[in-house]
């Protein structure tokens, strides 16, 4: 018994197109099944250490905790105050 595929689109760069095509001609392996082989080392590679994290403790991310000093001492309370502010809405008028 097979197992059930689904069918996918996928572009290729030209280059690998061609890659793959003269490969299949010269091994007689179809394309697609070079393209499930790869996928398939890719995904058993590529595994993450915990699902959901795309994070790891090696990422450079990490290297820009506390490189910028803003000055403000309330982000993460008012933290829309500072994301959201627009530059283009007018200041408000003093009521006299």
């Amino acid at each position: 018994m097979s197992e059930k595929m689904v069918r996918t689109q996928v572009y290729l760069p030209n280059d690998i197109y061609q890659t793959l095509k003269a490969r299949a001609d010269e091994e007689g392996i179809t394309m697609a099944t070079q393209i499930r082989e790869a996928l398939a080392q890719y995904v058993v590679e590529t595994k993450p250490e915990k699902k959901g994290h795309i994070l790891t403790a090696d990422d450079p991310i990490w290297n820009l905790i506390g490189m910028v000093k803003s000055g403000i001492t309330d982000g993460s309370v008012n933290h829309d105050k500072y994301i959201y502010v627009r530059d283009w809405d007018p200041e408000p008028e003093d009521e006299a």
